[in-house]
């Protein structure tokens, strides 16, 4: 859905490998990854590789924040619609976690999930949140009218459903008709 509507073909499914994810982030200016998160620590589960072993060890799917911070991104707007994602260890300079490693890695701005997230909600937040963003409104528009709109709907009114994503970082908007994306 997310691919149609940014006009580019994702990586999905098999393969969205963790050596394909990352031989990606630094050749893009949008990042999305939809994945699983661990509640302890945010990392990211991405699909094993399979054709190196069929017993993948962890290192080989688990994107883990030195691994974001090693990517050199060109982003201007990674989304994290993972679990967690936003969460990690508070230190005294602040939560150091997935997200925050993807900002230290270059990126400009990243949006996270403080917490579980249901996944057909999810599907009609980004929905939302893309169109928003391919319309031209900046990334704190999009996500505003995305949780608007998700407030005011019949299915997803309940706070778990439409307030877990937080914007960190700078307002970025971007011009969708250049393909450049994840």
């Amino acid at each position: 859905m997310i691919g149609k509507i940014l006009n580019v073909e994702p990586l999905h499914g098999k393969k969205a490998t963790k050596d394909q994810v990352l031989c990606k982030l630094n050749s893009v200016s949008l990042v999305h990854i939809a994945a699983h998160g661990c509640a302890e620590t945010g990392e990211i589960i991405l699909s094993p590789n399979l054709a190196c072993s069929e017993q993948p060890k962890e290192e080989d799917f688990v994107l883990t924040m030195e691994d974001a911070l090693n990517s050199k991104l060109n982003a201007k707007l990674v989304v994290l619609s993972c679990c967690h994602s936003g969460r990690g260890k508070i230190k005294a300079e602040g939560v150091v976690g997935m997200a925050r490693a993807f900002l230290g890695a270059g990126a400009r701005s990243v949006i996270a999930s403080l917490w579980a997230i249901d996944d057909e909600a999810t599907l009609e937040f980004m929905r939302h949140f893309y169109d928003n963003l391919a319309n031209g409104k900046s990334a704190s528009k999009s996500l505003h009218e995305a949780m608007k709109w998700m407030r005011e709907s019949d299915d997803f009114k309940a706070m778990r459903y439409w307030a877990p994503f937080v914007l960190i970082g700078d307002d970025v908007r971007f011009n969708l008709s250049q393909k450049s994306h994840v």
